[in-house]
């Protein structure tokens, strides 16, 4: 699902940490994701210090999401031109020292009984005000939106 919505909302390389095995899709997944993967660019680091390595090169801005209460609101977040954001695991958040690697952590707000999001659903969120904030013009054409700038 985040790799959907990365496309969708017009990401550029989908970034996982952990070596090339652990993120191989089984033999049962769904011939759609499948799909999905091949419309995305996916760059596997073996390590959290050589993805670092990779962004200080290439001068992205590295933006977390997490909850709590030194993060910084979604909705006033002014995103940088060149960034990666950054999701952790759906249980236990972003571990406290790669926070630390982190230019900013944002938080989504939220107002219910709930105390978080499924990390699929808190990426398509994020991705949508990423997108929504470039303030790029799209138009329609046929079932799918093309941008006009």
């Amino acid at each position: 699902m985040i790799a959907r919505s990365h496309i969708s909302f017009g990401g550029n390389f989908l970034i996982l940490v952990g070596g090339q095995e652990r993120w191989k899709f089984k033999g049962g997944t769904h011939s759609y994701t499948r799909k999905i993967e091949d419309l995305g660019k996916l760059l596997i680091f073996d390590t959290e210090k050589d993805f670092f390595a990779w962004s200080e090169r290439l001068k992205i801005v590295n933006v977390g999401v997490e909850i709590g209460e030194n993060e910084a609101s979604l909705i006033d977040y002014k995103f940088p031109d060149n960034c990666n954001l950054i999701f952790g695991n759906e249980r236990t958040g972003l571990p406290k020292e790669l926070i630390t690697n982190m230019v900013k952590t944002l938080t989504i707000p939220q107002y219910g009984e709930v105390g978080s999001l499924n990390v699929a659903v808190a990426a398509s969120i994020v991705f949508y005000e990423m997108k929504r904030s470039d303030k790029s013009k799209y138009v329609i054409e046929g079932e799918k939106f093309k941008s006009v700038d």
